[in-house]
């Protein structure tokens, strides 16, 4: 750690500084004015051993961070919505995954149907 809190980007990085300490934590808590998924990619690699990491952050940031985020909220309603389909299924999907289970049981006991 430098030897005062001000990390200036000048004579050492944020971005060093935040991926060094990262290395051996086991959570991440940040708090930034602005987020820019240039900033979170420069640490991205490091956070794959975290296993908890909170953002507070500001309203502050571009158009191309604003809309991978939303596509990223996007993909997770789909895979939320798929996940509850597979765990609720329609009764007419229950009916036919139960008539392919008796019939795969059948042939592999060799009865004919």
């Amino acid at each position: 750690m430098p030897i005062h809190d001000i990390i200036d980007n000048r004579n050492q990085k944020l971005v060093d500084q935040i991926n060094c300490i990262l290395d051996s934590s086991a959570a991440a808590h940040f708090a930034v004015g602005y987020f820019f998924l240039s900033g979170f990619t420069a640490i991205a690699q490091r956070l794959t051993n975290i296993k908890e990491l909170r953002l507070l952050i500001g309203n502050t940031s571009n158009r191309e961070t604003v809309e991978q985020i939303a596509q990223g909220y996007r993909r997770l309603e789909l895979i939320a919505d798929k996940v509850e389909a597979q765990k609720y299924p329609k009764h007419s999907e229950e009916k036919r995954m139960a008539n392919d289970t008796a019939a795969n049981i059948r042939s592999s006991i060799g009865i004919s149907s």
